[in-house]
């Protein structure tokens, strides 16, 4: 072979080695992309800091912001699974198939972990003890309860009167292991129980009882003003009051002879009624079916019999008496031409009672006999308020109430309204509101509504501004009007039982 053909071999086979180096250094180009996404809490979309997120195949791991947001930088395409998870919360998966020309927000939504949730413990009894007795008729209960996973808790009590399948009232969304209970029955066992949510579980408490103390002696009773209308209370010497009336609007509490029964106005029955109703509050019934009436409502007033069996009650120009069992209506008096009855009071055989003109400042006081006649007037006011009288225990004095300034006005104003005694035997008037001493009625105040106490040696009756806008207060005096002594505070129409 020629040296020129050996030399031409050997350069193809160098090509030939050539061309086959550039075939095994061949590779592809890698392509690499971001991955990003954001962890949420499902019921609110509210982002979820601190959770964990997996990117699998690789293994890697990143931990989401503050705003729930994660990213994993420098992904070779591909698909992928993602996986985010944080402690207390479930797990949730996801599946992603990633390219140059995108990079994908992926969101996962987590939920509590209702398996890793335990629930509240049982509720224990602070207050009041377990079957105690004597317990008055306002009272907190108290309970504890804890939950290990620090859950906020939520409480629903249910209370119950002894025997009683239907609660008496349940207070739910109760933030707080505290209850305070307002107008219980006196003499009365009550239950109660607990249930403790901390929004996943739920616990019952075991069932508490407790009992309520006798039912106190009232030494007065009075109606106050409560959301624009008036409600009657009683109230112990001491100054514990309770409230026994609920239903519609009740006024002029007037106890029996025997102090044993309330009679009252009110307005549960649209009109205004006579009901009668125990101390405690119980047994309300109505007694009239002709209903109480005259010029002013809140200005009316009526009384028991001597023997407790009757109520004497006003309704326009007729004096009625009515047995409180509803029977036995019959007229007793009438008023004069023009004249409508405004109140009355009752003692032995002798009758006192108010009318009025179609003015509030018209106003005649009479006095009659039991069975309505020989009616008598003794005191005329034709320019001045004047209050319902009431008779001494001996029926001789007359107690009302008269307005000195002579005021007068469409709203029917008083600007000074004093204590009056009228002796029926002597026929003089006296009057008891000495104004400006320091134990006296003060200026700019009127006295409303008095009575005599049960031995008839003080008085109780109402104070106020003239304006008509302060607060009603009770307030006892001696007979004659001196050394007055603040009882009761929003409060007025007294009656000393």
């Amino acid at each position: 072979m020629s040296l020129k053909s050996t030399f031409f071999y050997l350069l193809l086979a160098c090509l030939g080695t050539l061309v086959s180096c550039n075939e095994d250094l061949y590779i592809e180009p890698v392509q690499l992309t971001t991955i990003r996404g954001r962890v949420l809490y499902s019921p609110t979309q509210q982002p979820l800091g601190n959770a964990t997120v997996r990117l699998t195949p690789g293994n890697r791991i990143v931990a989401t912001d503050s705003s729930g947001l994660f990213r994993f930088d420098s992904v070779i395409t591909g698909t992928y699974t993602i996986q985010a998870s944080k402690t207390g919360y479930g797990t949730e998966v996801a599946t992603v198939e990633t390219s140059v020309r995108t990079s994908p927000l992926i969101t996962l939504l987590l939920r509590n972990d209702q398996a890793l949730n335990r629930p509240p413990s049982t509720p224990t009894l602070v207050a009041p003890a377990q079957n105690s007795t004597g317990q008055p008729n306002s009272l907190i209960l108290r309970w504890k309860a804890t939950d290990p996973n620090r859950d906020s808790l939520t409480y629903q009590v249910q209370l119950f009167r002894s025997g009683s399948v239907t609660p008496t009232a349940t207070f739910a969304n109760l933030k707080v292991d505290t209850l305070v209970l307002n107008g219980l029955d006196y003499n009365t066992t009550y239950l109660w129980q607990v249930v403790i949510t901390d929004g996943t579980n739920s616990v019952n408490g075991p069932v508490w009882s407790f009992q309520t103390g006798t039912y106190p002696e009232f030494s007065y009773l009075f109606a106050r003003r409560m959301n624009g209308q008036f409600q009657i209370f009683g109230a112990t010497a001491s100054g514990t009051e309770t409230q026994l009336t609920r239903q519609g609007s009740n006024w002029r509490p007037i106890v029996s002879p025997n102090r044993q029964k309330v009679a009252f106005i009110s307005n549960s029955a649209t009109d205004l009624h006579l009901f009668v109703m125990n101390l405690d509050g119980s047994q309300r019934q109505q007694v009239t079916t002709v209903p109480i009436a005259g010029l002013l409502p809140t200005d009316l007033s009526f009384c028991w019999s001597p023997d407790g069996t009757q109520l004497l009650y006003p309704s326009n120009d007729r004096l009625y008496a009515v047995r409180t069992d509803g029977t036995g209506l019959r007229a007793v008096a009438q008023a004069g031409s023009g004249r409508v009855w405004a109140g009355c009071d009752w003692v032995s055989s002798r009758i006192v009672a108010r009318s009025t003109g179609t003015s509030f400042y018209d106003n005649e006081l009479q006095v009659m006999n039991a069975d309505g006649s020989a009616p008598r007037m003794f005191y005329a006011r034709r320019t001045a308020r004047v209050g319902n009288p009431v008779l001494s225990i001996t029926g001789q004095q007359v107690l009302f109430t008269a307005d000195v300034a002579d005021f007068q006005n469409e709203e029917g104003r008083q600007l000074d309204s004093r204590l009056h005694s009228f002796d029926l035997n002597r026929n003089t008037l006296t009057e008891l509101s000495v104004v400006n001493l320091q134990t006296s009625k003060v200026a700019g105040t009127n006295d409303l509504d008095p009575r005599f106490s049960p031995n008839g040696a003080s008085l109780i009756f109402t104070n106020t501004d003239n304006t008509g806008q302060g607060v009603r207060s009770v307030y006892t005096s001696d007979v004659n009007g001196a050394n007055r002594k603040l009882i009761l505070s929003q409060a007025e129409m007294p009656y000393w039982r």
